[in-house]
């Protein structure tokens, strides 16, 4: 295991890292980038995103006792850093709430030189602490962490601490959001032929790559250039203008105006999901949000923008000509509504619009909702999107000829 030049520890550490390639290897791409160093002394391994350190006297007590240790808590810190767990200023409790995810989804995979005792036991209270929370992110399980009594919570720090959190702090977040990316893609092959718990790890990894929103950009997908036409008065020459009305008397000589094209929105639909499970605060912000995306993004003087507020039927629709309507109907909005969710009546609608000429040149459809509805079985004559708000991030079907964009309330509450 070892030659002349290597320690024990050095050794096992360099196994590890084979054996973790073996079993998985997506994670390939992220052991090769790291600096596997072991050095004198006890305590557990840590991982800054660059190097992984082992200390000797551990790694060699570990793998004595169980000899997947080493590659399991190197598999433990990788994972880290592909879902973006950060150690620098965070809770004691979230850490390790972010400890038990990672572990849980190990023990999902199960790979043989991984395993490690203790998965059954490690896996039940997991599941346990995912219903609580609705959902596998550290985030909403850390307040269920700070319930547990200072005993329970010893037993869990036990179960599911591999490394020193306080070091986990890589530099290059960007750099690994990429990473996580791209052993996404690699583990969709994974998945098909192992057929084991990796649907557990995807799972958390679509949470980690979840798209954040960017409503300048998104609403570009609904924009066209048109041409405009406006005064230029850097170019008017009062030369020529004298020289009409000295020569022809009446008629000054005048550039043509500048044209020029850029992209407008000229007509779109706002709608806004006023069901029992929709939060005011967070329709009121997300309209905020878009309208100054939709002032910024290029909004002609022309434009027709319609909000409708919905539940199982249409509530109301304002219909917003001008940047005065943006601010009023936002200074003054009003939630009408509160019954169950079903899409379909907005859909009926803006199709009457059409129709009856109401809407001329409707570019695209944006709805606000929960995701939880009927939706229409056909595909509209625009293009359409859903943006979700759900902090728990649930998995939403929505029909193929749809786009969707998922948010969070803390997305929302950011200034603009």
């Amino acid at each position: 295991m070892t030659d002349d030049s290597e320690s024990v520890g050095e050794g096992i550490a360099s196994l590890a890292a084979d054996m973790l390639c073996l079993d998985m290897r997506f994670l390939a791409s992220v052991v090769l980038s790291l600096k596997i160093e072991v050095a004198p002394g006890d305590g557990p391994p840590s991982c800054d995103g660059r190097t992984m350190l082992f200390r000797e006297d551990r790694i060699v007590s570990d793998y004595r006792a169980c000899r997947s240790l080493p590659a399991r808590q190197m598999a433990h810190s990788a994972f880290h850093l592909l879902l973006g767990h950060c150690g620098e200023q965070i809770s004691d409790s979230l850490s390790l709430a972010e400890d038990m995810v990672v572990e849980y989804v190990l023990d999902s995979l199960d790979t043989p030189h991984t395993s490690v005792p203790g998965r059954d036991d490690r896996m039940y209270s997991c599941e346990r602490i995912f219903k609580l929370a609705g959902s596998p992110m550290p985030r909403l399980m850390e307040e269920h962490v700070l319930s547990m009594s200072g005993w329970k919570r010893a037993m869990h720090e036990d179960m599911y601490r591999r490394d020193d959190p306080r070091i986990r702090a890589p530099e290059d977040l960007g750099r690994w959001a990429e990473t996580a990316q791209q052993a996404m893609t690699e583990m969709e092959g994974f998945v098909r032929k192992a057929g084991n718990g990796s649907d557990a790890l995807l799972s958390v990894l679509r949470i980690r790559n979840r798209r954040r929103y960017d409503y300048r950009a998104f609403l570009r997908k609904f924009m066209v250039r048109k041409g405009t036409v406006r005064e230029d008065p850097d170019e008017f020459d009062p030369i020529y203008y004298s020289y009409g009305l000295a020569t022809y008397g009446n008629v000054p000589l005048v550039d043509s105006l500048e044209s020029s094209e850029r992209p407008m929105l000229d007509e779109f639909v706002i709608a806004i999901d006023t069901s029992g499970s929709t939060m005011r605060g967070q329709i009121v912000r997300f309209l905020e949000e878009a309208f100054s995306a939709l002032r910024q993004s290029g909004s002609g003087e022309r434009s027709r923008i319609h909000v409708i507020q919905c539940d199982e039927m249409i509530r109301r629709d304002d219909v917003i000509g001008s940047e005065a309507d943006m601010s009023a109907l936002a200074r003054d909005f009003r939630l009408e509504g509160g019954g169950g969710t079903d899409f379909r009546p907005v859909f009926r609608y803006v199709d009457e619009l059409v129709r009856s000429g109401e809407l001329r040149g409707l570019k695209g459809l944006m709805y606000f909702t929960d995701g939880i509805g009927t939706y229409p079985e056909k595909r509209p004559g625009y293009d359409t999107a859903f943006v979700f708000c759900d902090d728990r991030c649930r998995e939403r079907e929505i029909p193929p000829w749809a786009m969707r964009l998922d948010i969070q309330t803390e997305d929302l509450a950011k200034e603009g």
